[in-house]
């Protein structure tokens, strides 16, 4: 079986590996730059003419990018649809872009959690991705790659309404964050109706587990800043860091009440999911996320021994559908998957027990 592309970058991102308390709440923050070249049409009205055109400008620019050898380019046509999967899966690129079927492309780099998406929603996207809470950190890593790729294509401004975007909502300065957040104990103490109305009131979008349009699974939820039109990029960023605050008051409180209020339900929770990931032969995928919030309330808690957060994260990523069918040759059938799943957690989690 000839290996995949995908070999040439790590399966498991670097954010996925970090463990400090900082990104135990909220787990990741990716701030996200979109632009559109001067001249040519949206993605969703480009023939395959236009695409091919707008991917080739694109990637002229990206090999002059200073630090071009540290990354690679995928032409999506020429992946799997596992391939493709394990992309979504480590949040390289977005459903979106993985479910349309028209000339597109991504640059990945190497040992950053840094991408560039190209004929997605719009022309060009490049998104980074950080541990923890850090809207600023973000996107003084992703601003100067953008500011590079301006060198040599002209993108489309207005001197009223910014940059142009497909989307009206990223008018402006373009720039969208996202929060990606744990929170278990606001599921079950019933605080997440009370967070998801406060952020809808201050013009914050609550999504599911791959982003727009998706379900939420593992009790973690993304949160994105609404439009920006009237907004500087530096008040976009101090908002959403604001609300990244609040969020993690709201479920380290929720933790404290389960803890003081709910000990016993708490503990029973956390002692079954132990029970079932020593002990299962077959595991879905969204069983499993939920069997591992579990697993990182409990340890973030001090409840929960014998396996950590990283172990959570790297099993996370080699248990995702897309890197199941690429390690098991792609043809498996489901109990298949789940059975590999069961065996995989079982010898992981062998020694995870309740603390005290």
């Amino acid at each position: 079986m000839q290996p995949s592309p995908l070999y040439l970058i790590p399966i498991v991102p670097a954010w996925a590996q970090a463990g400090s308390d900082d990104a135990a709440i909220v787990l990741t923050t990716r701030v996200r730059l979109a632009r559109n070249v001067v001249g040519e049409v949206y993605p969703n009205r480009m023939d395959t003419e236009a695409r091919i055109r707008v991917i080739r400008q694109a990637a002229r620019s990206i090999s002059a990018l200073p630090d071009y050898g540290d990354g690679v380019f995928f032409s999506l046509a020429s992946l799997s649809p596992q391939e493709i999967m394990v992309l979504v899966e480590r949040r390289t690129i977005s459903l979106q872009l993985a479910k349309d079927e028209g000339p597109r492309g991504v640059f990945v780099w190497k040992n950053v959690d840094r991408a560039i998406m190209v004929c997605e929603e719009d022309h060009v996207r490049v998104s980074e991705i950080v541990p923890g809470l850090a809207p600023l950190e973000a996107y003084g890593k992703i601003a100067p790659v953008m500011e590079e790729l301006a060198r040599t294509l002209e993108f489309e401004r207005d001197d009223d309404l910014g940059y142009l975007t497909a989307c009206p909502a990223n008018l402006g300065a373009a720039v969208r964050t996202s929060l990606f957040c744990h929170l278990p104990a606001l599921v079950m103490t019933g605080g997440i109706e009370s967070l998801a109305s406060h952020v809808a009131d201050a013009g914050f979008t609550v999504r599911g587990f791959w982003g727009e349009g998706s379900e939420v699974l593992g009790n973690t939820f993304q949160l994105t800043d609404g439009p920006g039109l009237s907004l500087q990029t530096a008040d976009m960023l101090s908002r959403i860091e604001s609300l990244g605050q609040e969020v993690i008051e709201r479920e380290a409180l929720a933790r404290i009440d389960l803890q003081t209020q709910k000990d016993i339900i708490l503990k029973d929770k956390l002692a079954r999911a132990i029970a079932i990931l020593q002990n299962c032969r077959v595991l879905s995928g969204a069983e499993t996320l939920a069997l591992f919030s579990a697993m990182r309330l409990g340890i973030d808690i001090g409840l929960i021994e014998g396996v950590t957060r990283k172990d959570i994260s790297l099993l996370t990523f080699e248990l995702g559908k897309g890197y199941l069918r690429m390690a098991l040759d792609g043809g498996s059938s489901v109990e298949v998957r789940q059975t590999y799943r069961a065996n995989r957690v079982r010898e992981v989690f062998h020694k995870a027990r309740m603390s005290g």
